[in-house]
Parts: structure tokens; sequence; C-alpha cells
């Protein structure tokens, strides 16, 4: 796998307490790959990838997709077994997740050059497929960032460590959240050109009005058979309110 420039130069926060664990990124000879396949499902935080990760496993053919690469995440299941390297991380995650043969993750830009770095990519080769999510709505997703990190709430699921009468608009933060969300994006764009690949490409805004196309698409890009989601059954909701409006507003105001 290339990994553009641009993508090389930045900096990681997962992969830094990774390489302090495991050194340097680096294929595994001793790692032996898993069977079955995986979709790596590409996001940028708030873009509404949990969404989608939850409707994929109503569709009973998927697991739902985690973000399994965390630095944190990588650790917590490595130190206890002993493990090495990023490559035996992975090919234990199989054994670790309840699967149908499928397996999704979730995996941020620096997460598929980690991936990528340790031979995995590679390896896996037409068994690992990609779903870029981005959100048209990108002002609205950069508000929620702002408003995530402040709460520490970045589902329904999670508890607000602060009420919305203590959240604090930054014009200068969405700005620079904005900022970060096309960078991301466009790193993304030059990964998978760099590399020949044609990702399945949707929106969050695509996955709430009509989940079907993209099932389809994924199904396709899979090999598998059709998969139909049941949004009725996801569990997570939501969270933009009153104060994601004012601060628009606010914004688009010049505040």
């Amino acid at each position: 796998m290339i990994i553009p420039p641009r993508l090389r130069a930045q900096p990681s926060f997962h992969r830094a307490l990774v390489e302090q664990e495991f050194g340097p990124l680096r294929p595994d000879p001793e790692a032996v790959m898993p069977p079955g396949n995986f979709l790596f499902l590409c996001f940028t935080n708030r873009c509404g990838s949990n969404y989608l990760a939850h409707l994929l496993a109503t569709t009973g053919a998927f697991n739902e997709a985690g973000e399994y690469f965390n630095a944190e995440t990588v650790l917590e299941h490595s130190r206890p077994r002993g493990l090495r390297s990023l490559a035996a991380y992975f090919a234990t995650l199989y054994h670790l997740l309840p699967h149908y043969g499928h397996i999704a993750a979730k995996a941020g830009v620096d997460q598929l050059a980690m991936l990528a770095d340790a031979g995995i990519l590679d390896a896996l080769g037409p068994r690992a497929q990609f779903v870029l999510m981005e959100r048209q709505d990108r002002l609205g997703q950069a508000i929620s960032r702002v408003i995530a990190t402040q709460t520490g709430r970045f589902t329904t699921a999670h508890a607000a460590h602060v009420p919305d009468a203590a959240l604090v608009y930054s014009r200068a933060a969405i700005a620079g959240e904005l900022e970060k969300i096309a960078l991301a994006n466009a790193l993304f764009y030059a990964f998978f050109a760099a590399n020949g690949i044609a990702p399945v490409h949707t929106t969050y805004e695509a996955v709430l009005a009509d989940p079907a196309p993209v099932m389809a698409q994924i199904a396709a890009a899979m090999g598998c058979g059709a998969l139909v989601a049941h949004p009725e059954q996801v569990g997570i909701a939501r969270q933009a309110n009153a104060v994601n409006q004012a601060w628009r507003r606010a914004y688009l105001g010049g505040a």
C-alpha cells in the first residue's frame, strides 16, 4: 500500500501510542491473517458513522463496527495476550468479535495508514473493502464535534458530563473543526486514489433518507447476499438540539 506524503506527514495520537508499545509499524511475518472478509468503515468524527455501523449490524450479516484500532483498545487486548504487533492484534480480533464471516470495523485515515504500514491491508488483498462516509452538512458536523468534545457525549448511549447550559460557543473552535474535517476527507481521497481503491461512498444524509442503496453497494462489494437494514432496530438517535441550531445561527451570523 502507498501512503501519500501528505498523509505520512500527519501526526497520529493512535500511531504514537501503538509504536511506543510495538516499535515502528511493519509487516509481521509470524502473524497469520484471519479468514473472512473485512469491511472498513472510514469516518471522520460526527459524520454519522455510528448510525451506519448500527444499521449494518441490523442486517444480521455484520458485527457492530467499532473503533477497534484506537490505541487504547489495541493495547487493552494486546497486553494480556502477549501480542507484540498490530498484525498479531488484528489476527486476534477475528476471534474476539461475534461475526458471520464478515467483519466490520471503523477506521480513521491515520488508522488506515497504520494498517497499511503493518502489512495488514496488503495481506488481506481483495478480502478488504472500504466504505467512505461523509456528512454533507459539514457545519453541522463541526458544531456537533465541538459540543461532543465539551460534553463527552459522543452518542446517545453516553451520559453528558456537562449540561447544555454550561456549553461554551466558540467560532474559532468550529472553524478549526471544519478545517480538520476537510483535511481528513482529502487524505482519504488521496489514500484511495494512490492505491487504486474505489470505496463505497455515501453520506449520512443519504443513509438517513434511504439506507437501501448503500446496503446494495456494500453487498455487491463484499460479494454477499442482499443486506436488509432495519432502522427501527437502531438504538441510537440524533443528538442535535436547540444548542446546535443556536450555534449555527451564531456562526452564520459572524459571531
